[in-house]
């Protein structure tokens, strides 16, 4: 039985929403202190800059950004920087407006992947994060929530999801079902532990309120700021521990209270 959620429909939830206007010119953004989510708007807005990109920035715009394979991975041009109104393939559909994108440590970021669509508005942020993962457990054994309303099975199998609360935008309202002992809930943002013995409870809806950027707080379970979580047949998880990947990223792992996976084996 689905359980009931609350409006998960506002994408920027903690982090700090900074503007790139359509004013034609070429600016400067700075992603330090924080989360922040980069709002493009629609039209010219130049060639901008971003520095101090971290894992816990985002990229909104108005309208998806093309994706030449559609696998949610978009690589940047031999250049270095991101053709944000690119219409295809090919120099004479790239658009106007081109973001550089560097990342904390002076190195440019050259890929990003898509986070889903909410209210009108495409999320994305730096591919590392899911990479990473993807390199630990295989790529075909790792799953991510977005910030749409997803239904998730993962009774196939061991299986890792990725839910990137750090980025302090709000995940939506996520149902997972066949979440077994073998599998591993991973977030960015650690979440509220009311007792402190690590067992994470579920709220009286059955629904996990996640914490956001600034997690985790007392409020998470009554404002869920990374979305909600409704897992089908348990009622709790166990937090097994935290690690920093080679990216930077803390990734925090939970599993059920009968878990049998230990992440950090091998």
């Amino acid at each position: 039985m689905i359980m009931a959620f609350r409006d998960n429909s506002v994408l920027i939830s903690t982090a700090a929403a900074q503007d790139v206007a359509a004013d034609n010119s070429d600016g400067i953004f700075n992603g330090a202190d924080g989360a922040n989510a980069f709002v493009i708007a629609s039209g010219n807005v130049g060639d901008d800059t971003f520095l101090n990109f971290g894992s816990d920035d985002s990229i909104i715009t108005g309208r998806q950004i093309f994706d030449g394979n559609n696998d949610g991975f978009i690589a940047f041009g031999p250049n270095g920087v991101l053709d944000v109104n690119r219409t295809g393939g090919g120099a004479r559909r790239a658009g106007n407006d081109q973001l550089q994108v560097v990342g904390e440590n002076g190195v440019d970021i050259t890929e990003i992947r898509y986070l889903g669509t909410k209210g009108g508005n495409f999320a994305y942020a730096d591919s590392a994060t899911l990479r990473q993962l993807n390199t630990t457990f295989g790529a075909d054994n790792v799953m991510e929530g977005d910030v749409s309303d997803d239904v998730i099975d993962m009774s196939d199998g061991a299986k890792v999801l990725l839910h990137d609360n750090g980025l302090g935008l709000n995940l939506g309202s996520d149902v997972v079902n066949g979440f077994g002992s073998d599998d591993l809930f991973v977030t960015t943002s650690k979440l509220f532990d009311r007792t402190g013995n690590d067992i994470v409870t579920f709220g009286g809806n059955d629904v996990l309120d996640t914490s956001g950027a600034e997690g985790p707080m007392s409020s998470d379970p009554s404002t869920g700021p990374g979305g909600q979580v409704d897992f089908t047949g348990i009622d709790g998880l166990a937090f097994l521990g935290e690690t920093v990947g080679a990216n930077g990223v803390t990734y925090y792992y939970y599993g059920t209270t009968d878990t049998t996976v230990d992440p950090f084996a091998g």
